[in-house]
């Protein structure tokens, strides 16, 4: 059974938050129009959590509302966290959508 309602794509964009008055950097990879992983170590969330990240993409930056679905775990250490995407803007489906394109 598909867990996921789109398929992910391999790719990294640089995504910035605000997390207890500090604004954290991470990559985000496996990408797709409504969720993504974000690579960071720093920072447990807990899961259902709700905040806006920022995602920097071909010169601009995109405030997107999320949610936190799942924590993923290596080696005993967690070091990403499974997102979606609450209201993907255009331009980030538009890109997505071109990188489908090119796979």
């Amino acid at each position: 059974m598909e867990k996921r309602s789109s398929k992910r794509i391999s790719a990294t964009l640089r995504v910035e938050f605000d997390w207890s008055d500090t604004i954290c950097c991470c990559n985000a990879v496996n990408l797709s129009e409504k969720g993504m992983l974000l690579k960071t170590s720093d920072i447990l969330f807990p899961l259902d959590t709700h905040f806006e990240i920022y995602i920097h993409l071909k010169g601009e930056v995109l405030e997107v509302p999320i949610k936190v679905n799942r924590l993923v775990k290596t080696d005993n250490i967690y070091d990403g966290i499974g997102i979606e995407l609450l209201d993907p803007p255009p331009a980030y489906v538009d890109y997505i959508s071109d990188l489908k394109k090119s796979f």
